[in-house]
């Protein structure tokens, strides 16, 4: 999923949807051109200010893609800061958005959270609204919480506001598409967790429908993203009625995930195909799939994630899901695995 962040808010304050493909959920924002000619005359303040705010979003985008997420905070609330200064609805949305996410990305769910709600305040305290993506980051914040109630809640707000999306140009409806289906899965997700049948069974119904003037205005990692999101969520569908279809459904979820470059959800795709094989009695099949998912997930840190995400959306080769696994996924898979080694080519005892 293609995180390219929100989009500007209009002038007449209602933001508009953002492009998101949500595993890297950050804004594509470019440098304003500098206006005018005679370099040597001085810049007028409004523009000055315009090239910092770019700047520091586009060091806090190279700062996430670089997984320094940290760095990346200090960047968005710098921009925040200066979008405050400007009393700006589109540029708080845009900074704030990215925060947020950076601050998922980093393991700071709650803080995502905090950062969500107060960016929604910001926005419609200036006269903005509709901040779809902002419920899909604060969604998957309360997935990796295990506020999955919430988690269903908002993911289900998200997906109704871009529902009726009916956006003449084909990028305007991809982003919809994209950003229905990543909300899809989050609530997919909880609803799994929450062992609620019932609940997955309407989770197609929340998914845009895809036409073929959306997919060619899709990049090919936003096209990949948007095919593993749709196969996740019908392997989680299917897990408890179709155990086979689910894991043949998670494993190419699993093949996508690795062609575009997200491995945390890659991991969890494989750990979702582990159960599957588990319920179909093939055992060995889940216990290698388990380990593989565990072993992920270790090589990452831990901790498998990122829809991602988006939000959560997707940049070539970047994170570009909205994590939604927690820290120590790679030793529970690795119990589920009946023990296995989670960094082998870290251990020097020799082999007997």
């Amino acid at each position: 999923m293609r995180n390219t962040g929100p989009q500007p808010v209009t002038k007449g304050g209602c933001v508009r949807q953002p492009n998101l493909l949500l595993r890297t959920v950050l804004p594509l924002v470019a440098l304003l051109p500098l206006a005018g000619c005679g370099g040597a005359q001085p810049e007028p303040a409004a523009e000055q200010y315009d090239v910092a705010l770019q700047q520091f979003l586009s060091a806090g985008r190279d700062s996430f893609m670089l997984g320094r997420y940290t760095v990346a905070e200090t960047q968005y609330r710098k921009a925040a800061s200066l979008a405050l200064l400007r009393d700006s609805a589109p540029e708080i949305a845009e900074s704030g958005y990215d925060l947020a996410v950076a601050q998922l990305a980093a393991e700071e769910p709650a803080l995502a959270r905090a950062t969500a709600d107060k960016t929604r305040r910001a926005v419609a305290l200036r006269g903005g609204h509709a901040m779809p993506y902002l419920d899909l980051v604060d969604a998957a914040a309360c997935y990796r919480l295990g506020l999955y109630e919430q988690a269903r809640d908002l993911a289900l707000k998200a997906a109704q506001a871009v529902s009726g999306a009916t956006a003449s140009d084909a990028a305007g409806h991809a982003s919809a598409v994209l950003l229905s289906t990543r909300a899809a899965l989050v609530y997919a997700l909880a609803a799994d967790q929450q062992d609620d049948t019932a609940a997955l069974a309407q989770v197609p119904g929340m998914i845009s429908t895809v036409n073929p003037h959306v997919v060619a205005a899709l990049s090919v990692a936003q096209a990949t993203a948007l095919k593993a999101d749709q196969r996740e969520i019908q392997a989680l569908v299917a897990r408890r009625t179709n155990p086979a279809q689910a894991m043949s459904a998670a494993e190419d979820a699993a093949s996508l995930r690795r062609e575009g470059g997200n491995y945390h959800d890659m991991a969890r795709a494989l750990a979702l195909a582990a159960r599957s094989a588990d319920a179909v009695g093939q055992k060995d099949k889940a216990q290698a799939l388990w380990s593989r998912a565990a072993q992920s997930a270790a090589a990452q840190g831990g901790a498998a994630s990122h829809l991602s995400s988006t939000l959560a959306a997707g940049v070539a080769g970047a994170a570009d899901s909205i994590r939604t696994t927690t820290p120590d996924d790679a030793n529970a898979w690795a119990r589920a695995a009946g023990g296995v080694t989670l960094h082998p080519f870290t251990d020097e005892t020799p082999s007997p």
